[in-house]
């Protein structure tokens, strides 16, 4: 079993540098691109930017990246060292091809490679000299080949893939190397397909040629190479200590919501307190499962035409069927007190901001007619009228959405799912974009969502699958796509609970045993924990947890696997003992039976802020 630590945790150098133990590495990745479609540097879109793939795995495996794009900018010395003289980066990873950086100067990327930054260049021709020193590669020409892939070379690298099979190539051009002090890992024929070079004592240049960018995440076979070459270019690895492929993320929609009360296609009771208590919340509570409430605080009152609070609704509505929303939000409380709820937003009322030109006014539209057609149900994105909803009006329903959910439930939500599933993508109106101007952490489209801080809009397609399921459609977990780097995320509504009372406890317990779940905050709190590993004069970690982002972790502990290269290990294991300090206080030892190869597992104890986890010689 890994070793476990319950600790405070920062980790930076590795080993004090007045044993011979040497220092971590930096742990932040550069991200060299070609090109990014958002000319202002915020959105990340698979649709449009082939780099997504790989930002969206940094993301999800917990490493620190930045961003250079070649279109606009050069890799000059002052992104590559800190004013210390220290390197910024622990390695560089490089997408780009000839074209696009034909007239830089990257003089500064060879002294940053001396200094102690790996260089890892996937599917590239790297031509320029610089690259090629790294590396210790010469590009030589384009071949076509369907040989299979045979290891060369025993390394930490190609480790794991022993077990592996690689999925077939398609027949198409490829990059022929020629080796110059590189050595070869992987091999297809006489074609270097996987090459690494010591290129300083502390750094490596390490060059994959991987069918697509794209492949990295999606195919076992070169997700695990990636992964590895990663581990070896940093030296260590800080990722989540979660078995995601058996993890789910249980989100429910549209509590809150008028058109149960007189869409005929979508009416049904809201749920009562008592259905909450007696049906939903014992369930929850014997799976350890936490669902995410997707609350609309905003209900359309036909008569009135205002939008005006639902808790205050108690009405039998046209269809004769007895509507009490107090006793819903009741329910929501207590199901939040529990620890079995989260709140989470689903826009402030699920309809189209604009209600009142044509073909409206939706107001005394005839619901057997106009009033009923689906463009009307879309918050984020004007499908009735063809075109998108305004940037700006959807940053004031989302602000009222935030603002009543606090005032109702005391709550702050960190996600924010689409109604409907229209959302505006250009990028003056793009809904991800301005969910992250108002603060939120998570903003959901169904089959996918979006990563957002304060300066990224990351579309994480690819990571966590998407979709939804019912009450008369089970949630079948073998026809979901693999998903090792993020929870499955399993959407149904209030309506399915409603109409079968026994909905939550009669799917959770078809799941399989071995199946947790992780809650959306725990999954936000997550993404958002930024981990460093400061300049100091003996191995130290520090975590990050944002107060917002992060609030989670304010009442909850977490765990993190800590993996390590061998030339790391190796130091580690020559030392005749090492202690562990967190937070400054003395906290145990790190045996050699801690330094088999197998992950480190660190508990952080509860508190946002930073934690520290240092690495010192036993005395």
């Amino acid at each position: 079993m890994p070793a476990r630590w319950l600790l405070a945790t920062a980790l930076g150098s590795i080993l004090a540098p007045a044993q011979g133990l040497g220092i971590f590495r930096p742990y932040r990745v550069l991200l060299v691109v070609d090109h990014w479609a958002d000319p202002a540097s915020q959105v990340v879109a698979s649709e449009k930017d082939s780099f997504q793939p790989v930002a969206a795995l940094l993301k999800a495996w917990s490493v620190p990246f930045d961003i250079l794009r070649l279109d606009q900018q050069s890799p000059g010395a002052g992104y590559l060292f800190e004013r210390s003289g220290r390197v910024r980066y622990g390695a560089v990873v490089w997408l780009a091809d000839a074209d696009s950086y034909a007239n830089k100067n990257l003089s500064s990327l060879a002294e940053a490679s001396a200094a102690g930054t790996s260089l890892i260049a996937v599917s590239s021709r790297f031509r320029d000299p610089a690259l090629e020193q790294i590396l210790g590669l010469h590009y030589k020409e384009s071949y076509s080949a369907t040989d299979p892939l045979e290891t060369n070379a025993e390394h930490f690298i190609t480790r794991e893939i022993a077990r592996q099979k690689s999925t077939a190539w398609e027949f198409r051009a490829r990059i022929w190397v020629e080796p110059h002090g590189a050595q070869v890992l992987l091999r297809q024929g006489r074609h270097p397909v996987l090459t690494v070079r010591q290129a300083a004592p502390n750094s490596s240049g390490v060059w994959v040629a991987a069918p697509s960018v794209a492949a990295l995440r999606d195919t076992p076979f070169w997700r695990s190479l990636f992964y590895r070459c990663l581990v070896w270019g940093l030296g260590y690895m800080v990722q989540p200590d979660q078995d995601y492929s058996r993890h789910l993320l249980l989100m429910f929609d549209d509590w809150g919501t008028s058109d149960k009360t007189f869409l005929s296609y979508w009416r049904y009771q809201t749920l009562t307190e008592e259905v909450m208590r007696k049906n939903v919340m014992p369930a929850l509570a014997r799976h350890k499962a936490v669902i995410s409430a997707n609350v609309v605080t905003g209900f359309l009152d036909r008569k009135t035409h205002r939008v005006i609070s639902p808790w205050n609704q108690k009405l039998t509505d046209s269809y004769g069927v007895a509507q009490d929303y107090a006793s819903t939000r009741r329910g929501l409380k207590a199901a939040e007190a529990a620890g079995v709820l989260e709140i989470e937003s689903h826009g402030w009322t699920h309809m189209q901001p604009d209600l009142d030109s044509p073909p409206g006014p939706w107001w005394t539209a005839d619901l057997e007619g106009e009033a009923s057609s689906g463009g009307w149900y879309e918050e984020f994105e004007d499908t009735r009228r063809g075109t998108e909803a305004p940037a700006l009006t959807q940053l004031f329903h989302l602000r009222r959405s935030l603002q009543y959910l606090r005032e109702d439930f005391g709550a702050t939500p960190l996600s924010v799912i689409v109604g409907g599933g229209g959302w505006s993508k250009s990028y003056q109106n793009h809904s991800a974009r301005v969910a992250a101007q108002a603060g939120f952490g998570l903003f959901d489209i169904n089959e996918r969502f979006f990563y957002l801080d304060r300066d990224l809009v990351l579309d994480m397609a690819g990571i966590s699958p998407g979709g939804t399921y019912a009450y008369d459609r089970k949630l079948e977990l073998e026809k979901w796509p693999p998903h090792p780097d993020g929870p499955l995320v399993a959407i149904a509504h209030d309506r399915d609970i409603s109409i079968q009372h026994d909905f939550v406890g009669r799917t959770l317990d078809t799941l399989p045993a071995d199946i947790g779940f992780v809650s959306m905050n725990q999954y936000i709190g997550t993404l958002h924990t930024e981990i460093d590993a400061p300049e100091a004069d003996s191995p130290e970690l520090r975590f990050g947890f944002d107060d917002h982002y992060c609030a989670y972790f304010a009442k909850h502990s977490s765990s993190w696997r800590l993996l390590l290269a061998d030339p790391l290990l190796d130091k580690l294991r020559s030392s005749s003992g090492l202690g562990i300090a967190v937070d400054g206080r003395p906290a145990g030892q790190l045996s050699r039976g801690d330094l088999s190869g197998r992950p480190i597992v660190i508990q952080i104890p509860a508190g946002t802020g930073d934690h520290t986890w240092k690495l010192t010689a036993a005395r």
